[in-house]
Protein backbone atom coordinates (compact mmCIF):
# COMPACT_ATOMS: atom_id res chain seq x y z
CA UNK A 1 0.00 0.00 0.00
CA UNK A 2 1.93 3.55 -0.85
CA UNK A 3 2.17 6.00 1.67
CA UNK A 4 0.35 9.15 1.75
CA UNK A 5 2.99 11.32 2.65
CA UNK A 6 5.04 12.31 -0.41
CA UNK A 7 8.37 11.19 -0.59
CA UNK A 8 10.60 14.54 -1.05
CA UNK A 9 12.59 15.79 -4.29
CA UNK A 10 15.78 17.58 -3.75
CA UNK A 11 16.74 19.33 -7.15
CA UNK A 12 20.24 20.62 -7.18
CA UNK A 13 20.29 23.92 -9.26
CA UNK A 14 23.02 24.34 -11.95
CA UNK A 15 26.43 24.85 -10.66
CA UNK A 16 25.15 24.79 -7.28
CA UNK A 17 28.41 22.26 -6.30
CA UNK A 18 30.24 25.02 -7.55
CA UNK A 19 29.04 27.69 -5.68
CA UNK A 20 28.43 25.76 -2.45
CA UNK A 21 32.37 24.99 -2.46
CA UNK A 22 33.15 28.50 -3.37
CA UNK A 23 31.04 29.96 -0.65
CA UNK A 24 33.53 27.39 1.78
CA UNK A 25 36.59 28.53 0.66
CA UNK A 26 35.53 32.25 1.02
CA UNK A 27 34.35 31.51 4.64
CA UNK A 28 37.89 30.06 5.35
CA UNK A 29 39.54 33.09 4.12
CA UNK A 30 41.06 36.07 5.63
CA UNK A 31 40.39 39.45 3.88
CA UNK A 32 43.37 41.68 3.64
CA UNK A 33 43.15 45.13 5.62
CA UNK A 34 41.00 47.95 3.90
CA UNK A 35 43.63 51.02 4.82
CA UNK A 36 42.97 53.02 7.62
CA UNK A 37 39.76 55.76 7.80
CA UNK A 38 40.38 59.13 6.59
CA UNK A 39 41.45 62.09 8.31
CA UNK A 40 38.12 64.14 7.13
CA UNK A 41 35.47 62.20 6.13
CA UNK A 42 33.20 63.07 3.59
CA UNK A 43 29.01 62.46 4.64
CA UNK A 44 27.31 60.85 1.41
CA UNK A 45 23.51 61.17 2.11
CA UNK A 46 21.57 57.98 -0.34
CA UNK A 47 18.13 58.22 -1.07
CA UNK A 48 16.08 56.96 -3.94
CA UNK A 49 12.60 55.63 -5.25
CA UNK A 50 10.64 58.82 -3.59
CA UNK A 51 8.03 58.43 -6.31
CA UNK A 52 6.68 61.70 -5.19
CA UNK A 53 7.27 61.44 -1.67
CA UNK A 54 9.35 64.34 -0.18
CA UNK A 55 11.26 62.78 2.87
CA UNK A 56 13.07 64.40 5.59
CA UNK A 57 16.89 64.15 4.87
CA UNK A 58 19.74 64.43 7.19
CA UNK A 59 22.52 66.45 7.15
CA UNK A 60 25.76 65.44 4.46
CA UNK A 61 28.51 66.95 2.07
CA UNK A 62 27.15 65.14 -0.76
CA UNK A 63 23.21 64.45 -1.70
CA UNK A 64 23.04 61.36 -4.10
CA UNK A 65 19.41 60.37 -5.53
CA UNK A 66 18.98 57.05 -7.32
CA UNK A 67 16.00 57.71 -9.94
CA UNK A 68 12.60 57.39 -9.34
CA UNK A 69 11.42 60.81 -8.36
CA UNK A 70 8.18 60.34 -9.71
CA UNK A 71 5.57 58.14 -10.10
CA UNK A 72 4.49 58.90 -13.55
CA UNK A 73 7.53 60.91 -15.00
CA UNK A 74 5.36 64.29 -15.92
CA UNK A 75 6.97 67.47 -16.38
CA UNK A 76 4.85 69.14 -13.23
CA UNK A 77 6.14 65.87 -11.13
CA UNK A 78 9.62 66.38 -12.11
CA UNK A 79 10.14 69.80 -11.77
CA UNK A 80 8.50 69.83 -7.88
CA UNK A 81 11.34 66.94 -7.03
CA UNK A 82 13.82 68.90 -8.61
CA UNK A 83 13.05 71.93 -6.40
CA UNK A 84 12.89 70.12 -3.43
CA UNK A 85 16.42 68.52 -4.12
CA UNK A 86 18.08 71.98 -4.92
CA UNK A 87 16.88 73.73 -1.49
CA UNK A 88 18.40 70.78 0.55
CA UNK A 89 21.79 72.76 2.17
CA UNK A 90 24.20 69.49 0.77
CA UNK A 91 27.04 71.11 -1.05
CA UNK A 92 26.43 69.20 -3.62
CA UNK A 93 23.44 67.19 -4.98
CA UNK A 94 23.64 64.61 -7.61
CA UNK A 95 20.95 62.42 -9.04
CA UNK A 96 19.83 59.94 -12.04
CA UNK A 97 16.59 59.09 -13.50
CA UNK A 98 14.69 55.94 -13.03
CA UNK A 99 13.01 53.76 -15.22
CA UNK A 100 9.40 56.31 -13.64
CA UNK A 101 10.87 59.40 -14.76
CA UNK A 102 9.61 58.89 -18.57
CA UNK A 103 10.22 62.85 -19.26
CA UNK A 104 14.24 62.14 -19.31
CA UNK A 105 13.98 59.29 -21.82
CA UNK A 106 12.83 61.17 -25.46
CA UNK A 107 13.33 57.52 -27.07
CA UNK A 108 11.09 55.72 -24.93
CA UNK A 109 8.50 58.80 -25.35
CA UNK A 110 8.49 58.35 -29.11
CA UNK A 111 8.91 54.83 -29.46
CA UNK A 112 5.57 54.37 -26.62
CA UNK A 113 3.66 57.14 -27.04
CA UNK A 114 0.65 55.13 -25.42
CA UNK A 115 2.70 54.90 -22.14
CA UNK A 116 3.19 58.80 -22.33
CA UNK A 117 -0.29 59.34 -22.66
CA UNK A 118 -1.26 57.00 -19.88
CA UNK A 119 1.08 59.20 -17.55
CA UNK A 120 -0.28 62.38 -18.81
CA UNK A 121 -3.67 61.72 -18.18
CA UNK A 122 -3.17 60.00 -14.52
CA UNK A 123 -2.12 63.72 -13.64
CA UNK A 124 -5.10 65.31 -15.10
CA UNK A 125 -7.38 64.77 -12.15
CA UNK A 126 -8.89 67.79 -10.51
CA UNK A 127 -6.23 68.84 -8.68
CA UNK A 128 -3.77 68.27 -11.56
CA UNK A 129 -0.72 70.47 -11.97
CA UNK A 130 -0.28 69.82 -15.55
CA UNK A 131 0.24 72.51 -17.47
CA UNK A 132 1.76 72.45 -20.35
CA UNK A 133 2.16 68.93 -21.45
CA UNK A 134 4.20 69.77 -23.89
CA UNK A 135 7.29 70.66 -21.81
CA UNK A 136 10.36 68.71 -22.37
CA UNK A 137 13.43 67.97 -19.60
CA UNK A 138 14.91 71.04 -21.36
CA UNK A 139 12.77 73.55 -19.84
CA UNK A 140 13.39 72.05 -16.39
CA UNK A 141 14.97 74.48 -13.32
CA UNK A 142 17.99 72.66 -12.40
CA UNK A 143 18.68 74.70 -9.64
CA UNK A 144 22.41 73.66 -9.12
CA UNK A 145 21.20 70.12 -9.20
CA UNK A 146 23.88 67.63 -11.32
CA UNK A 147 22.21 64.99 -13.21
CA UNK A 148 24.13 62.43 -14.74
CA UNK A 149 22.87 59.95 -17.66
CA UNK A 150 25.55 57.23 -18.46
CA UNK A 151 28.22 60.25 -17.82
CA UNK A 152 30.93 61.37 -14.70
CA UNK A 153 31.59 64.37 -12.71
CA UNK A 154 34.22 64.91 -9.98
CA UNK A 155 33.70 66.78 -7.03
CA UNK A 156 36.28 68.87 -4.90
CA UNK A 157 36.47 69.35 -1.23
CA UNK A 158 38.94 71.01 0.60
CA UNK A 159 40.84 74.38 -0.03
CA UNK A 160 44.68 74.03 -1.33
CA UNK A 161 44.72 78.05 -0.23
CA UNK A 162 43.91 77.60 3.35
CA UNK A 163 45.84 74.98 3.78
CA UNK A 164 43.56 72.14 3.57
CA UNK A 165 43.90 68.83 1.75
CA UNK A 166 42.07 68.36 -1.36
CA UNK A 167 40.30 65.65 -1.87
CA UNK A 168 37.91 64.72 -5.14
CA UNK A 169 35.00 62.27 -5.28
CA UNK A 170 34.46 60.74 -8.67
CA UNK A 171 30.69 59.58 -9.39
CA UNK A 172 29.32 57.55 -12.43
CA UNK A 173 25.61 57.88 -13.02
CA UNK A 174 23.29 55.34 -15.66
CA UNK A 175 19.81 55.09 -15.44
CA UNK A 176 19.49 51.74 -17.25
CA UNK A 177 17.74 48.66 -15.22
CA UNK A 178 16.86 45.33 -17.06
CA UNK A 179 13.44 45.25 -18.71
CA UNK A 180 10.51 44.71 -16.97
CA UNK A 181 6.93 45.84 -17.86
CA UNK A 182 7.31 49.21 -19.98
CA UNK A 183 9.38 51.53 -18.59
CA UNK A 184 11.63 54.17 -19.25
CA UNK A 185 15.93 53.27 -20.12
CA UNK A 186 15.58 49.51 -19.90
CA UNK A 187 17.24 46.95 -22.04
CA UNK A 188 16.33 43.17 -22.40
CA UNK A 189 18.19 41.53 -19.62
CA UNK A 190 20.09 38.53 -21.66
CA UNK A 191 21.92 42.47 -23.15
CA UNK A 192 25.23 43.07 -22.24
CA UNK A 193 24.95 47.22 -21.53
CA UNK A 194 27.65 47.66 -19.00
CA UNK A 195 31.18 46.25 -20.10
CA UNK A 196 33.73 48.76 -20.05
CA UNK A 197 31.21 51.60 -19.58
CA UNK A 198 32.30 52.57 -15.78
CA UNK A 199 35.23 54.83 -15.73
CA UNK A 200 37.77 53.33 -13.81
CA UNK A 201 39.05 56.16 -11.70
CA UNK A 202 35.05 55.95 -10.50
CA UNK A 203 35.15 56.18 -6.45
CA UNK A 204 30.69 55.88 -6.35
CA UNK A 205 28.77 54.01 -8.76
CA UNK A 206 25.21 55.80 -9.06
CA UNK A 207 22.46 53.40 -10.60
CA UNK A 208 18.77 52.83 -10.65
CA UNK A 209 18.88 49.23 -10.45
CA UNK A 210 21.30 46.79 -8.28
CA UNK A 211 23.34 44.63 -9.36
CA UNK A 212 23.12 41.05 -9.31
CA UNK A 213 23.38 39.26 -5.67
CA UNK A 214 23.52 42.62 -3.80
CA UNK A 215 20.43 44.33 -2.15
CA UNK A 216 17.87 42.72 -4.78
CA UNK A 217 15.78 40.90 -3.49
CA UNK A 218 14.90 37.31 -2.99
CA UNK A 219 14.17 36.84 -6.44
CA UNK A 220 17.77 38.35 -7.49
CA UNK A 221 16.50 40.75 -9.46
CA UNK A 222 19.71 42.64 -10.57
CA UNK A 223 22.09 42.56 -13.12
CA UNK A 224 24.58 40.11 -13.58
CA UNK A 225 26.47 42.64 -16.23
CA UNK A 226 26.55 45.20 -13.62
CA UNK A 227 27.56 43.19 -10.77
CA UNK A 228 30.71 42.49 -13.42
CA UNK A 229 31.29 45.33 -14.21
CA UNK A 230 31.20 46.78 -9.94
CA UNK A 231 34.06 43.99 -9.77
CA UNK A 232 35.88 45.06 -12.75
CA UNK A 233 36.15 48.66 -11.49
CA UNK A 234 35.81 48.62 -7.53
CA UNK A 235 34.66 51.43 -6.54
CA UNK A 236 34.50 52.61 -2.82
CA UNK A 237 30.59 52.38 -3.24
CA UNK A 238 27.47 51.68 -5.19
CA UNK A 239 24.36 52.98 -4.76
CA UNK A 240 21.07 52.33 -5.90
CA UNK A 241 17.13 51.88 -5.49
CA UNK A 242 14.82 49.93 -7.87
CA UNK A 243 13.84 47.32 -6.09
CA UNK A 244 12.08 48.63 -3.19
CA UNK A 245 12.63 44.99 -0.73
CA UNK A 246 16.50 45.14 -0.94
CA UNK A 247 16.78 48.21 1.21
CA UNK A 248 20.13 48.50 3.41
CA UNK A 249 23.89 47.72 3.04
CA UNK A 250 26.26 45.53 2.67
CA UNK A 251 30.41 46.02 2.65
CA UNK A 252 32.31 43.80 -0.17
CA UNK A 253 36.31 43.13 -0.58
CA UNK A 254 36.91 42.98 -4.50
CA UNK A 255 40.54 41.09 -3.57
CA UNK A 256 41.27 37.67 -5.51
CA UNK A 257 38.98 35.84 -3.31
CA UNK A 258 36.36 38.06 -3.98
CA UNK A 259 36.29 38.91 -7.66
CA UNK A 260 36.12 35.19 -7.86
CA UNK A 261 33.40 34.40 -5.72
CA UNK A 262 31.32 37.28 -7.34
CA UNK A 263 31.84 35.42 -10.85
CA UNK A 264 30.88 32.34 -9.58
CA UNK A 265 28.11 33.58 -7.88
CA UNK A 266 27.21 35.82 -11.20
CA UNK A 267 27.89 32.89 -13.63
CA UNK A 268 30.83 34.42 -15.65
CA UNK A 269 33.98 32.34 -13.89
CA UNK A 270 33.71 28.23 -13.89
CA UNK A 271 35.46 25.42 -12.84
CA UNK A 272 38.89 26.85 -13.28
CA UNK A 273 38.89 29.42 -11.09
CA UNK A 274 38.56 27.26 -7.95
CA UNK A 275 42.12 26.51 -8.12
CA UNK A 276 43.13 30.39 -8.09
CA UNK A 277 40.68 31.21 -5.46
CA UNK A 278 42.12 27.98 -3.37
CA UNK A 279 45.45 29.40 -3.54
CA UNK A 280 44.74 32.83 -2.80
CA UNK A 281 43.01 31.59 0.56
CA UNK A 282 45.56 29.30 1.43
CA UNK A 283 47.90 33.06 1.03
CA UNK A 284 45.99 34.89 2.59
CA UNK A 285 45.73 32.85 5.94
CA UNK A 286 49.88 32.48 5.33
CA UNK A 287 50.97 35.84 5.11
CA UNK A 288 50.51 38.14 8.32
CA UNK A 289 47.87 40.66 7.49
CA UNK A 290 50.22 43.61 8.48
CA UNK A 291 52.20 42.31 5.55
CA UNK A 292 49.71 42.01 2.75
CA UNK A 293 48.40 44.98 0.49
CA UNK A 294 45.23 47.46 1.58
CA UNK A 295 42.30 46.55 -0.81
CA UNK A 296 39.47 49.25 -0.33
CA UNK A 297 35.98 48.06 0.65
CA UNK A 298 33.05 48.34 -1.31
CA UNK A 299 30.14 49.98 0.36
CA UNK A 300 26.76 48.74 -1.31
CA UNK A 301 23.59 51.13 -0.70
CA UNK A 302 20.32 50.12 -1.65
CA UNK A 303 18.79 53.57 -0.69
CA UNK A 304 14.57 53.25 -1.56
CA UNK A 305 12.92 54.63 0.96
CA UNK A 306 9.02 53.38 -0.32
CA UNK A 307 7.57 50.67 0.73
CA UNK A 308 5.56 48.19 -1.98
CA UNK A 309 4.96 49.12 -5.05
CA UNK A 310 1.10 50.78 -5.03
CA UNK A 311 0.79 52.85 -1.96
CA UNK A 312 4.04 54.71 -2.21
CA UNK A 313 4.67 55.03 1.45
CA UNK A 314 7.51 56.29 2.79
CA UNK A 315 9.24 53.64 5.04
CA UNK A 316 12.84 53.89 4.81
CA UNK A 317 15.42 56.37 6.39
CA UNK A 318 18.07 58.46 3.76
CA UNK A 319 21.60 56.10 4.20
CA UNK A 320 24.49 57.95 4.95
CA UNK A 321 27.70 56.68 4.72
CA UNK A 322 31.39 58.00 5.28
CA UNK A 323 33.99 57.89 3.12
Amino acid sequence: MPSSEATPRYVKLPRHRLRSIATRLQSLHRPPPSGPPPTEAIHIVCISDTHGTQPPIPQGDILLHAGDLTQWGTFSEIQAQLTWLSNQPHKYKVIIAGNHDLLFDANFRIEHPERWEQAMNACRGPESKEIDPSKTAEDLNWGGLIYLQNTSTTLTFGNVDDGERERTITIYGSPSTPQHALSAFQYPKDLDVWTSTVPPNTDILLTHGPPWGHLDGAKKSGCAFLAREVARVRPRMVVFGHIHVGYGTEEGVYDTVGQIQEGIRGGWAGWPSLAKMLAAVAWGRALPRRWREHVRKTTFVNAAVIEGWEQYRVKNEAVVVRI
